[in-house]
């Protein structure tokens, strides 16, 4: 039986209706004829993009990476290959046939989901993320139209499931390239590969990726799932980026009051410093849970408390259709007017205690005012009634027991102000960091090491920032430089430029006397390696052919993705 003759994908698989269409391919349901017609999905390299050897092989990775990673979190590769499509070779990737909507069309389609389902959905992001992780392989593009749900529950960490690895790779790779696969068309070389709304800021720089930068993803998608928003709403692609490069991570609770409970988690997630995030996917997952548990239950929640519950989105704050004051939000809403009480609704027995109060009050004003104004020892005219009446300095005998004047209330010290200092700038050789928190009367924190082109223990950042006001002795975390670096991806790059990238890295560079112009064919060791800053990459380059122009380094671009 050939593929041909039968017409079927990989000599088993019938195609049916097409799900979905992307940028570069389209995915079909089918039928699978040697496994008793179990349904799958298939996808398909359009063919006008099979040709390219190099297409075919770049979509045929995304089978290759996710082929050994089984958990229930994570879409299943049944098979790969390649199929002769009446002379065209097109590539195909099987895979589990999911009938959920995407998170993107079930937030679209009935808005954000309740605080405990979006963490159910998260977590099962994250149980996928620590498989994918431990095999060494970073997604890069977690993103709602990314994670499936299962038809009519979301309530489950199992109900979600990962799929698309199409952008996924080794991690300390970093996602720049030109290939029509990932980016689509870049004008200028190589651009960033990746979807804007939701990309790490590592990512946005075009820098190399790792397991962390998934997190950020993640915690951008958690945001979404409560508050059925991006997590940066922009005009622009270019704007989007740099939200996510400069600014504070939002804050889901400023959209839906009900979120509360997961504004640090989602925050923390989404620290611009990959070292202040979540140190992996099952720390991560455990906040996530603390957080839900905090969540009240629809049952246990007022039923007159709604309205202080339910923030105002976008819509609300920019005011009703119609409404002729564009500071309308301010204004108490109607629920706030009912729930205020009013004068008339005040119990007559209220009213009765503060009279009685308040005329008490002026009989004692009146008697104190007839007090002070008579002088002392003063006689009444004899005869009168009042000649008997007790003077300011000799009260009359009283047969209750005369009242001795209140002590004075004992002064109470004023409350201690907590001396607070100004964190310092600190740079040079963590030592030296040291000696200036030591002196602005601050203590060494948790210490850091990243990947860097800066020599060992090199200060890189510290939180809190520069400038901000602290009590004395608190302590200063700060991010240094590891020793190591990743080596960059210079192939296709002339000689001149790839050792001034690798020196960039911190790295020395030796091409064996090839010209400078000639182009990189091949690196050792290896791009992605993680090598001691100052070891010498050798690269191997063909000789130049005059044709050839000489490519410029990669500069970064933002793209969205546009796969399928």
């Amino acid at each position: 039986m050939s593929e041909t003759s039968e017409g079927l994908v990989g000599g088993r698989y019938a195609l049916g209706e097409l799900l979905g269409v992307g940028g570069t391919g389209s995915v079909f349901a089918a039928v699978d004829r040697e496994a008793a017609d179990a349904r799958v999905a298939v996808k398909l390299l359009h063919p006008h993009l099979c040709a390219d050897e190099a297409a075919r092989a770049a979509f045929l990775r995304e089978a290759a990476r996710a082929a050994d990673l089984t958990h229930p979190n994570i879409v299943r590769i049944h098979g790969a290959g390649l199929h002769d499509a009446a002379g065209v070779t097109m590539p195909w990737i099987a895979l589990d046939l999911l009938d959920g909507p995407t998170l993107r069309e079930r937030v679209a389609a009935a808005g954000p989901l309740p605080p405990a389902e979006a963490a159910a959905v998260v977590d099962g992001v994250l149980a996928g993320l620590a498989v994918a992780h431990a095999a060494g392989i970073v997604h890069r593009d977690v993103t709602p139209q990314n994670v499936v749900l299962s038809a009519g529950d979301a309530a489950s960490p199992a109900a979600a499931r990962l799929i698309d690895f199409g952008l996924s790779d080794a991690t300390g790779r970093s996602t720049l390239g030109g290939d029509v696969l990932l980016a689509g068309p870049v004008a200028d070389g190589a651009g960033v590969v990746g979807n804007a709304a939701f990309m790490s800021p590592e990512q946005a720089r075009g820098l190399p990726v790792r397991a962390v930068s998934d997190l950020y993803q993640a915690g951008a998608v958690l945001f979404f799932a409560l508050t059925g928003h991006a997590p940066f709403p922009r005009a622009t692609t270019e704007q989007v980026l740099r939200a996510h490069l400069d600014a504070p991570p939002p804050v889901p609770s400023a959209l839906v009051a009900a979120a509360r409970p997961f504004d640090r988690v989602v925050t923390r997630a989404m620290a611009k410093t990959p070292a202040h995030r979540f140190r992996d996917a099952e720390e991560f997952r455990a906040a996530l849970r603390t957080a839900a548990a905090s969540v009240p239950s629809a049952a246990s929640a007022p039923a007159h408390d709604t309205a202080a519950t339910e923030a105002p989105g976008f819509t609300k704050l920019l005011g009703a259709p119609g409404d002729d004051d564009p500071l309308a939000y301010l204004r108490p809403s109607t629920a706030d007017t009912d729930r205020r009480p009013s004068a008339s609704a005040a119990p007559r027995t209220t009213g009765a205690v503060a009279a009685i109060v308040i005329l008490g009050i002026l009989g004692f004003g009146a008697w104190a005012a007839i007090v002070s104004t008579a002088e002392p020892g003063a006689a009444a005219a004899p005869g009168t009634p009042s000649a008997t009446a007790p003077t300011a300095s000799a009260p009359a005998p009283s047969s209750e027991p005369a009242l001795s004047p209140s002590p004075l209330p004992t002064p109470q010290p004023a409350p201690t102000v907590e001396p607070t200092v100004v964190v310092p700038p600190l740079s040079g050789s963590l030592p030296v960091a040291d000696a200036a928190l030591r002196a602005a009367g601050l203590v060494l924190g948790d210490v850091s090491r990243v990947e860097s082109a800066d020599e060992v223990d090199r200060v890189l950042g510290q939180h809190p920032p520069v400038g901000e006001s602290v009590p004395r002795g608190s302590r200063v975390d700060v991010t240094v430089a590891s020793g190591a670096n990743v080596v960059p991806q210079v192939s296709g790059m002339s000689v001149a430029a790839a050792s001034a990238a690798l020196q960039s890295a911190g790295f020395a560079a030796t091409a064996d006397g090839a010209p400078a112009t000639a182009i990189v064919d091949r690196v050792h060791p290896a791009a992605g390696t993680v090598l001691r800053r100052g070891v010498t990459v050798t690269l191997t380059a063909a000789p130049e052919s005059p044709s050839t122009p000489t490519p410029s380094p990669p500069t970064p671009s933002p793209t969205e993705s546009g796969r399928p």
